[in-house]
């Protein structure tokens, strides 16, 4: 058989596939066709693609085989997805009915009413975009039915299957994620809506900025009694305690407000704004800033030596501490300004017990935050920097110089424990500077009385078995120190 009449052959088959592959999807009304149906439904309910592949060796000129091979592929598409419009660079017409992908030229005749579609031009899509997998496989959605096809083949090879369902997956999750936040959004009501019904119920929603900014407007207000501005300071300590409400306070002019406060001849007045001030500086760095430009650090220990009142000492002596804390540059200022001096004239003021317990308390801290400084990784240079800066703090050599070493134990005496273990703790952090102090005679009994006391207090908490050691622990620092000093 010539070339000819091979290729003849092979497209008579064509044809012949054809009209079989109509009957397989679309049926009949003969008895052949009924046949073919019942066949189509014992091969396990699988739709036919008929496709006729010519077999090329058969085409040569030697080749003896005079038969076209004709090959069925099956799939598990409806006989309506083989309408699926496959896109290329070139105008196609669009059949009715017909299934496109999204992102596709789209041009309708409006004469005739027909449409055609073709994929984007490079101008619209790079080389690297359309050999991406995102424009090689396109989606296309007709009611509920939903797939996908290859713009660059009308067949998927199997790697191209595998990137084809992935992307399909992951459309899937997009699509599930969107469902997810739209079901959030649509459970909750956004704080313009419940503003908004809570207005309907006459009900006032404000936030905290809108708030401190009303409580600063009364302070200000001509005529404002001294209840008022107290009642205004009592509120602004509770918003910000907040970092970032004490950050806006700042930025609405109420952290110089609080600072003018301090010097107000109410003494509940001042006790009240330092409390204001304690609670904005604790732990917030921009605000720590603020207040030491503003000049706070002097204005406290004045009030910390010399105030009249009780309550404002405690609560200046409170915001001091929080504000010099992890702030070496204002710890430097509390050492220039005479602080230690200050919290020494403490102990010897009969009321001020607890201030000095508080000042041991702080000083032992600081102490603390310089040694852990100082043991900190040289690799980081954030560490390196925190190192210089605490060099420039000469906190253990100005305590020394300012006889700290001879006062802190004279808090041994104290009833309280937590008081002692503080002060234990300061002498053992002080011991290296302060060890000849730490021999007279009276630091010796009173270490010896407390030795004593704790393991007696060692004796009888064991039995409990409470899993609480503390008299231990005290008792493990009085021994310290005495080995120390052995």
């Amino acid at each position: 058989m010539n070339r000819m009449e091979k290729v003849a052959a092979v497209h008579i088959a064509s044809v012949l596939a054809l009209v079989l592959s109509s009957l397989l999807l679309h049926g009949g009304n003969t008895q052949d066709t009924e046949g073919l149906r019942n066949s189509k439904q014992t091969s396990g309910g699988h739709n036919g693609a008929l496709m006729v592949v010519p077999n090329e060796e058969e085409l040569q000129e030697d080749d003896e085989d005079d038969n076209g091979v004709v090959s069925v592929e099956l799939d598990d598409y409806d006989d309506e997805d083989l309408e699926v419009f496959y896109p290329t660079k070139e105008w196609q017409r669009i059949k009715p009915g017909q299934a496109i992908p999204a992102g596709l030229h789209v041009s309708i005749d409006l004469t005739t009413g027909e449409k055609r579609a073709k994929l984007l031009d490079d101008d619209d899509h790079t080389k690297e975009k359309e050999e991406d997998i995102s424009s090689r496989y396109m989606k296309w959605k007709d009611g509920d039915r939903q797939g996908m096809v290859n713009t660059k083949n009308k067949y998927f090879t199997a790697s191209e299957l595998k990137d084809a369902l992935k992307k399909f997956k992951a459309d899937q999750d997009d699509v599930s994620a969107a469902g997810q936040q739209k079901n959030v959004k649509d459970q909750y009501r956004s704080y313009d809506e419940l503003k908004d019904i809570l207005q309907q119920m006459h009900v006032d929603v404000e936030t905290d900025t809108e708030i401190m900014q009303k409580l600063l407007l009364a302070y200000t207000e001509e005529g404002s009694s001294g209840d008022m501005r107290l009642h205004v300071l009592t509120e602004l300590e509770y918003h910000v305690h907040q970092i970032d409400n004490a950050q806006n306070l700042i930025e609405l002019g109420g952290f110089q407000l609080v600072i003018l406060a301090l010097n107000d001849s109410n003494s509940d007045i001042r006790a009240e704004a330092a409390r204001v001030l304690g609670a904005a500086v604790q732990s917030n760095p921009k605000v720590q800033i603020e207040a030491l430009e503003s000049g706070a650090v002097p204005t406290l220990i004045r009030f910390v030596a010399s105030d009249s009142s009780t309550a404002v000492r405690k609560k200046a002596l409170y915001a001091l501490s929080t504000l010099v804390r992890h702030f070496p540059l204002a710890q430097l200022r509390f050492l220039q300004q005479g602080g230690l001096s200050c919290l020494a004239q403490l102990f010897g003021d009969p009321n001020a017990t607890t201030l000095r317990i508080k000042a041991v308390t702080l000083l032992h801290d600081l102490m603390v935050e310089q040694i852990n400084v100082e043991n900190l990784s040289p690799d980081n240079p954030t560490n390196m920097e925190k190192k210089k800066q605490y060099e420039k703090v000469p906190l253990l050599q100005m305590m020394v110089e300012a006889g700290w070493c001879q006062l802190i134990p004279t808090l041994l005496d104290s009833p309280d424990h937590d008081t002692r273990e503080k002060v234990l703790r300061a002498m053992i952090t002080l011991f290296t500077p302060c060890h000849n102090d730490y021999k007279s005679t009276e630091t010796q009994q009173q270490l010896s009385v407390l030795r004593g006391e704790y393991q007696a207090l060692v004796v009888e908490e064991k039995p409990e078995d409470s899993g609480d050691d503390y008299f231990s622990l005290l008792l493990s620092l009085v021994d310290e120190i005495s080995t120390k000093m052995s």
